[in-house]
């Protein structure tokens, strides 16, 4: 049986060639030059469809384009919220570690000032550091100021009486001082007795405590 194909004249055959090679560019998002594939074309029915492809692919672009513009915004504000994630956090760090210094006041004394409200990672966190400062200095007295407290609930109760008996559990020993009534009631609750801790009305009370307890090292 004879082929009736009949061959495309050669015009028509280039053009058509040009188109699928544009649209070959355009998927791979060469946009640019696909459309620099385009001429002048014959007000025909393929030229018709040359020009609604043209300004397809002008929308695509533009949509690419924009595209493009809003996730390059979109890391950006990511960029700018993990940045200023990581200040927080530095400064978070910071002011926990201006809450809960722990100072050096005489030899074999320390002193720890709390303030603001302690709950339980801040009270893990001084537990940690007091515990090594203990072991580093070699400190026999530890004076934890309670005078900046906003409060003392039973939790935050039960972690300075966990404080206490560690720092008893390396040799040392804790003195709590500027309790207020409300911290001394939480206390009692717990069933605390005098044995548990020892508590005096303020720091300098604290420090002539220490002093006066003190012998002299062999």
């Amino acid at each position: 049986m004879a082929d009736d194909t009949t061959p495309l004249p050669a015009d028509l055959q280039a053009r058509l060639e040009r188109l699928m090679e544009v649209v070959a560019l355009a998927s791979l998002g060469e946009f640019e030059e696909a459309q620099a594939h385009f001429s002048a074309s014959p007000e025909d029915s393929l030229g018709m469809v040359e020009e609604g492809l043209r300004i397809f692919i002008g929308e695509l672009r533009a949509s690419h384009d924009e595209r493009a513009r809003t996730m390059d915004a979109l890391q950006r504000a990511k960029d700018e919220i993990e940045q200023k994630l990581a200040l927080i956090e530095a400064q978070r760090l910071q002011i926990r570690e201006l809450s809960s210094p722990i100072l050096d006041i005489w030899e074999d004394v320390l002193a720890v000032p709390l303030v603001g409200v302690i709950d339980e990672p801040s009270m893990l966190d001084v537990t940690e550091k007091l515990l090594q400062r203990v072991v580093a200095t070699r400190a026999r007295w530890s004076l934890v100021d309670l005078t900046g407290v906003d409060g003392v609930d039973a939790a935050t109760a039960d972690h300075l009486l966990r404080l206490a008996r560690a720092v008893a559990l390396i040799g040392g020993r804790c003195i709590f001082t500027g309790m207020g009534p409300a911290a001394a009631q939480t206390l009692a609750a717990l069933g605390t007795t005098s044995g548990d801790i020892h508590c005096l009305p303020n720091l300098r009370e604290g420090l002539r405590h220490c002093l006066a307890a003190r012998t002299p090292r062999r």
